[in-house]
């Protein structure tokens, strides 16, 4: 039996050896995550150009669209909508719900 609780003690250790510093590290990751994903920052850093394809966009429609690029918008954009339906919706059968959870360990 001292051989059991020998490797009882030692398995606790390794455990605790693998659950330090855990927090710290979910931590970082979540202000990494935080500070790379924030949407003002992303748009504050990319003011210039957004604001010269908003010029160009509204070029586009105060002159008129060009035929071609009227046709894509006309197909490309309820296609796309459709294709992200359709996979909301295969997302939601398979049970995963849409979003991107993680894998369990």
């Amino acid at each position: 039996m001292p051989d059991v609780d020998m490797e009882k003690k030692q398995v606790e250790r390794a455990i605790e050896r693998a659950r330090d510093g855990v927090s710290e590290r979910i931590d970082e990751l979540d202000r990494r995550l935080r500070t790379t994903l924030d949407v003002k920052t992303f748009a504050s850093e990319h003011a210039p150009q957004l604001i010269a394809g908003g010029a160009a966009v509204g070029f586009l429609v105060g002159f008129g669209f060009p035929k071609p690029l009227r046709r894509l918008i006309q197909f490309g954009v309820p296609v796309a909508l459709i294709a992200y339906k359709v996979k909301k919706a295969r997302d939601k059968a398979a049970g995963s719900g849409g979003g991107a959870g993680y894998e369990p360990l």
